[in-house]
């Protein structure tokens, strides 16, 4: 019989909750800055589409931004403004 087992046991998780951690962990990154952050962390892990992703590729993504948002008030210099990734 083949055991059962869910996404986040095999080490996926739900893209858009991922981006509802990474928006509420890093407010002050704009939404396009965070989408190019992970499709970059994807792609380096997987290189497919962003539907589900390996819990790494939030991990990573953390560590990308905690370095963004603590080097020298560069979350400053980030903004919103329609840019895209």
């Amino acid at each position: 019989m083949v055991e059962r087992f869910t996404l986040e046991n095999a080490g996926y998780i739900a893209y858009s909750d991922m981006l509802d951690r990474l928006r509420t962990r890093f407010p002050s990154v704009p939404e396009w800055r965070l989408d190019q952050i992970v499709a970059a962390e994807h792609d380096a892990i997987t290189g497919g589409i962003l539907r589900i992703v390996p819990a790494e590729v939030e991990s990573g993504a953390i560590e990308m931004l905690a370095r963004e948002v603590e080097s020298d008030g560069r979350e400053d210099t980030l903004s919103d403004d329609g840019e895209v990734a």
